[in-house]
């Protein structure tokens, strides 16, 4: 594959920072349709403010994009997220390769 400039980006945000692998359970959440963030953060097990944190990160750098209802706000993948589901999925191959597995668990 090669290395377009969105691979980086998903490398970095996923497996390159320390709260990678909790982005990565969000984004894998998400792949089911949009949630807000207590209902992600319950199926994931985690706590509220956390969810709320990878959120704010993964909004920042346009990973997902929130849906503003009358009662409460849902993310969804964006479209770049979703054009690129082929990227997500070969980091996600590589993030669990026995190589990379050792250095990503200490990521966070």
């Amino acid at each position: 594959m090669a290395d377009r400039p969105i691979r980086r980006l998903f490398w970095w945000l996923l497996c390159g920072t320390r709260g990678g692998p909790t982005r990565l359970l969000i984004l894998l959440k998400l792949r089911d349709g949009p949630a807000n963030a207590n209902k992600i953060a319950t199926s994931l097990k985690l706590n509220y403010k956390t969810i709320q944190h990878h959120l704010e990160i993964l909004t920042e750098h346009k990973f997902v994009e929130a849906e503003h209802g009358k009662y409460d706000v849902k993310y969804r993948l964006t479209p770049i997220v979703l054009e690129n589901m082929d990227v997500l999925d070969s980091i996600i191959e590589e993030a669990f390769s026995s190589r990379a597995r050792v250095a990503w668990a200490h990521s966070g």
